[in-house]
């Protein structure tokens, strides 16, 4: 007689193994919406409510207090809606990620749901908030003619992405060093308030000394910023920005991350 041996389970395919991250991600996207929003006035839109009504009021502030005035091609507007758009992305991606290991603890018990999961929906959902914000305020300026249209909009999605990209991955490392000492918790919030100065969000890198230019020219964050602005402004502003130099740098802090991150995530379930 002879036996039939039974073949294991073949192992999932990449595609089926993408698929299944995806749902996983876009459910954590509206678990992190809901569990923000659900109890405010406006419940979800609140997400996109928010960041709309902050970035509004930066606006008004600086149309009052003529900042960029006597630069030519430069709306006061639209200067203050790129930066508060991109000051946003940067502080609400980053500092809640100080404490994304304790508090997404629960999640870590699903089999498919890991802490970069976690962080990437966090980051994806923060992302798009922020940028529909942007798109609604813009969209508002352009039709009663406070701004000009916009000039090249998929270089603004294209930096955007890009200003996502370098965000996710300084939260990344940001998460797992925090995970390893709560000095470095404690620091991480006057240290992102020191950071404004090099988002590139309150001057055009053009507009400052050939010293403080060639310096900027090497912040990942303000060539994200000055990207956004290209698409935003006319040929006749001119920005200075480098793909590779953000792609580069967002590959560098991940590689860094990463393996700090699951080091993290191993010692919290130890000592759980």
């Amino acid at each position: 007689m002879s036996v039939q041996r039974q073949s294991p389970s073949a192992a999932p395919s990449l595609l089926a193994s993408a698929r299944v991250q995806f749902r996983v991600i876009l459910a954590l996207m509206i678990r992190d919406g809901q569990a923000s929003y659900t109890n405010r006035t406006f419940g979800f839109f609140w997400t996109i409510i928010d960041p709309l009504i902050l970035t509004c009021g930066v606006i008004l502030l600086w149309t009052l207090a003529n900042q960029g005035e006597g630069h030519k091609g430069v709306s006061i507007v639209a200067l203050a809606l790129t930066a508060y758009s991109h000051i946003q992305l940067w502080r609400l991606t980053v500092l809640p990620s100080i404490v994304m290991l304790r508090t997404s603890a629960w999640a870590f018990y699903h089999q498919n749901i890991h802490i970069i999961d976690v962080l990437v929906a966090h980051s994806l959902m923060r992302s798009v908030s922020i940028f529909t914000s942007f798109v609604v305020i813009a969209s508002v300026c352009v039709l009663f003619g406070v701004i000009e249209p916009i000039r090249d909009p998929g270089l603004v999605v294209a930096a955007w992405m890009l200003d996502t990209l370098f965000c996710f991955c300084f939260a990344v490392l940001t998460a797992a060093l925090a995970a390893q000492s709560e000095i470095v918790e404690k620091l991480v919030h006057p240290l992102m308030y020191l950071t404004l100065p090099l988002t590139g969000a309150f001057v055009m890198t053009d507009w400052l000394p050939p010293r403080a230019k060639v310096f900027m020219e090497w912040v990942p964050l303000a060539n994200c910023c000055e990207m956004f602005r290209a698409g935003v402004f006319s040929l006749f502003v001119k920005t200075y920005w480098s793909v590779p130099l953000i792609v580069l740098s967002s590959l560098f802090l991940l590689a860094i991350g990463l393996p700090l991150l699951e080091y993290a995530r191993r010692r919290f379930e130890e000592a759980a």
